[in-house]
């Protein structure tokens, strides 16, 4: 079951009604679950100060240096 209120995290509830923690590297249930599950997934990723995305912008410096 998931839980999808508006500016709020999503959390997953195991079938026992358990809180599911996601982990920031992520979990195979979770493709499973689709958009939802990627979107739980990058939520995790942001909480844990992890980048969003796997391409990062180079800075200023790097760009100059090539």
């Amino acid at each position: 079951m998931i839980n999808n209120i508006p500016n709020e995290s999503l959390k997953l509830i195991s079938p026992d009604g358990e809180k599911m923690d996601i982990p920031p590297e992520g979990m195979l249930g979770l493709l499973a679950l689709g958009a939802v599950g990627i979107k739980a997934w990058r939520q995790a990723r942001k909480k844990a100060g992890e980048p969003s995305h796997w391409y990062t912008k180079p800075s200023e410096e790097e760009e100059k240096n090539g």
